[in-house]
């Protein structure tokens, strides 16, 4: 007898069938279990409820079979999923009843819970529905653009958010309708952007420009002000520019100077050369002798040019308008430097000059008169630069010092450079150098401290001597003996562009918003125009 007493769920002698809710394998079966892989072809029930498992097989190579409305899972081949046929229509709507009398007799907190419940187990045909059945009802007695939180705010207040913004932002507000567009147009927000250290220009280049568009418009129109700065800026980051070349020197260029419509460059020859940039002629319109020995450094003061060499003099030239170029001509002369007068710069009414002789010296520059001698450089001084109330000077001896400009003491000295450092310059926090050893150096002035090092290591610099540098709000330029003058962040040291037009290497530069001006061993000067491509 191989019945089974009542509530006996054990298997009969001679039965391998499973009991009710035993999902096992019987004897001799070796078929996976659920969650079970053994072989590359075997078969696996996705949902274990879904399977009806018959009557094991004497031949243990068989396997139970699956219903075929089970999904399978084996290799190589691809896991099915059928939709779920739901309950018959009649049952639905006796189960919907059901569930929406339970529904109301819910209390607030109960039904929060009842929808999250839901909302987390419905699929995104559901969650689709919902959004789409709601969205008039959430906004039902809503005005016109609720949404929108510029709309609502005072306009004033939309604007100190919108002035937070980058130009691309702000381009991208002008299109989202006609009212953000309106807000985007605002001229505080332009004019905020061109005040920006990136976009700011130096007070004469700005106050020329501010003119022009005003003469044009008959007020100041700050978005075309924007544009025209944004197309500048864009020309200084690709080093898209015009390139102009100026001969006539015999022997390679030593220093240069430029304003809005003159050049002015001194070189080896013993010369100075003056051309128009108004005229198309490459060639030197003016030539200025007086010095015996190789004109080592320049500065252009409105009319007046100062002029240091190393006949071991400075001299004061006239180049006033008036007078004529053909007419122009020396009016001081300043002797004390016992060598070389290798750098000098020009302030109100006074000249700083550093020389071979280890020493900086200020001078009166309407009488020539020296006023005072600063020494502490153990070599020739190379580069100086002053304000009101400190000079700034490099050496041969590898260091930078800092003097107080009313007494002459010596303040700070910094030193990091491997070898002469060749060019400087500074603002109220930073002071830029660079150096024989091909390095520029940033220093913090409080600090006394190197912050940063542009090298070709780290940044793509310079493969050769650094022979000048200058540096405004937001962007170094350096010429060195690799033949190339490169652009750089101030902020982030990063290198912006490299400049190749000289064949030989770079000597000195000058640079304002709007171009640059460079002398090389080559015998020219070349004045880079970013305004023009």
């Amino acid at each position: 007898d191989t019945s089974l007493p009542p509530g006996d769920t054990s298997l009969p002698p001679g039965d391998t069938s499973l009991p009710p809710g035993d999902t096992s394998l019987p004897p001799g079966d070796n078929s996976l279990t659920p969650g079970d892989i053994t072989s590359s072809n075997s078969f696996l029930s996705a949902d274990t409820r879904n399977c009806r498992i018959r009557r094991a097989c004497p031949d243990s190579t068989k396997r139970c079979s699956v219903e075929e409305d089970s999904p399978l899972l084996s290799f190589g081949r691809r896991k099915r999923f059928r939709r779920p046929r739901g309950v018959p229509t009649v049952q639905f709507h006796t189960h919907l009843k059901t569930m929406l009398g339970w529904y109301e007799e819910f209390d607030d907190a109960q039904k929060n819970d009842f929808l999250k419940q839901l909302l987390g187990v419905s699929n995104s045909p559901q969650t689709h529905l919902l959004s789409t059945l709601m969205a008039p009802i959430l906004h039902a007695n809503c005005p016109h653009n609720c949404t929108d939180i510029l709309y609502w705010l005072p306009p004033s207040i939309s604007l100190e958010i919108l002035v937070y913004l980058d130009v691309y932002s702000l381009v991208e507000c002008q299109r989202v309708n006609k009212y953000w567009y309106r807000l985007s147009c605002d001229t505080k927000l332009w004019r905020n952007l061109c005040f920006r250290p990136f976009y700011r220009l130096g007070a004469k280049v700005a106050s020329k420009q501010l003119e022009i568009f005003k003469s044009r418009y008959g007020y100041v129109p700050w978005r075309q002000v924007f544009v025209e700065r944004y197309k500048l800026q864009q020309n200084w980051l690709t080093g898209n520019c015009y390139v102009r070349t100026f001969e006539g020197h015999t022997q390679g260029i030593t220093c240069v100077q430029f304003d809005d419509y003159r050049i002015v460059s001194g070189s080896s020859d013993k010369t100075i050369k003056v051309w128009s940039t108004r005229s198309n002629t490459p060639w030197g319109g003016l030539t200025l002798r007086g010095h015996s020995g190789t004109v080592r450094c320049l500065h252009l003061n409105n009319n007046q040019l100062v002029s240091g060499s190393s006949d071991c003099t400075i001299k004061v030239w006239d180049l006033a308008e008036g007078v004529g170029w053909s007419r122009s001509r020396c009016t001081v002369t300043m002797v004390g430097h016992s060598h070389t007068v290798r750098c000098l710069q020009v302030g109100i009414g006074v000249v700083v000059s550093g020389s071979y002789d280890h020493t900086l010296k200020k001078w009166r520059l309407d009488t020539g008169e020296c006023l005072a001698t600063l020494r502490g450089h153990l070599a020739a001084v190379l580069s100086v630069q002053f304000d009101s109330s400190k000079i700034v000077s490099g050496s041969c001896d590898n260091t930078i010092k800092v003097w107080s400009f009313d007494t002459g003491e010596c303040l700070a000295t910094l030193s990091g450079h491997n070898n002469a450092v060749t060019c400087i310059h500074f603002d109220h926090s930073r002071i830029v150098s660079g150096s024989l050893d091909t390095q520029i150096k940033v220093w913090d002035i409080k600090s006394e401290r190197c912050i940063q090092t542009l090298d070709w290591a780290s940044a793509e610099g310079h493969t050769g001597v650094v022979r000048c540098l200058q540096a405004d709000t937001w962007r170094i330029v350096s010429a060195a003996d690799d033949k190339t003058l490169k652009v750089w962040s101030l902020e982030s040291g990063k290198r912006l562009v490299t400049l190749r037009e000289h064949t030989d290497g770079v000597t000195c530069l000058q640079l304002n918003d709007l171009k640059i001006e460079s002398g090389s061993y080559d015998k020219t000067v070349k004045l880079w125009d970013f305004t023009k491509s």
